[in-house]
């Protein structure tokens, strides 16, 4: 299996789509399989690892979009310091060594009213004051437990946990599918409405 990309071939270097594709099968072949055996907590912990790197990949492609946006000058927002840091590196893959890491629940946060700011989308704001943010802190939580265990109950995922995994997978899924749709109805609102038109018919907006 290819460990880096193919340029050769056409390959590009993220493969955002991929990536974010190919975690999301991850996700359901992790939930079939775990129908099977309901109370493995093997399983259940592949759950959890595989619903959180979903999470982080929709959080990188987001950055990734932004950083092209800058790059390419197709924006030239003044940024402030704590927004630069949200960003972190404007290579086209930021180096992990340099960017820094911040807690998952302020990532996303900041990721996402960054990302609102950088393409004027004044129609959208992330939702955290509803049930689904309050589950995805619960499941942070749980995972950082497992992800650094100090005691054998750490690495335990119970039914309670579960289902916040669920409700966080699902929190991520739409907002980011809200975030992304509303940029494309903006970009189609500024073409022809012929040419907006077939872009939301072909986006699936």
């Amino acid at each position: 299996m290819p460990s880096s990309p193919r340029i050769d071939k056409g390959e590009g270097f993220i493969r955002a789509h991929d990536l974010l594709e190919e975690l999301q099968s991850d996700i359901h072949r992790a939930y079939e399989t775990l129908e099977n055996d309901s109370e493995s907590q093997y399983l259940r912990r592949f759950v959890v690892r595989a619903t959180f790197s979903f999470i982080e990949a929709c959080i990188e492609t987001i950055k990734l979009e932004v950083r092209s946006n800058i790059r390419t000058e197709l924006f030239t927002p003044d940024l402030t310091d704590k927004e630069k840091e949200t960003l972190g590196s404007l290579h086209v893959i930021g180096d992990r060594r340099t960017d820094k890491q911040l807690p998952l629940d302020a990532n996303i946060k900041r990721t996402f009213r960054l990302a609102a700011k950088i393409w004027g989308l004044d129609s959208y704001q992330l939702t955290t004051s509803g049930e689904g943010f309050v589950d995805f802190l619960r499941s942070k939580d749980a995972r950082n437990r497992l992800t650094h265990p100090r005691t054998y109950y750490d690495i335990q995922v119970t039914d309670d946990d579960m289902h916040c995994h669920m409700i966080a997978y699902q929190w991520v899924l739409g907002e980011f599918s809200r975030l992304f749709r509303a940029r494309v109805e903006d970009i189609a609102r500024s073409l022809p409405p012929k040419d907006g038109k077939r872009l939301l018919q072909g986006s699936g907006v």
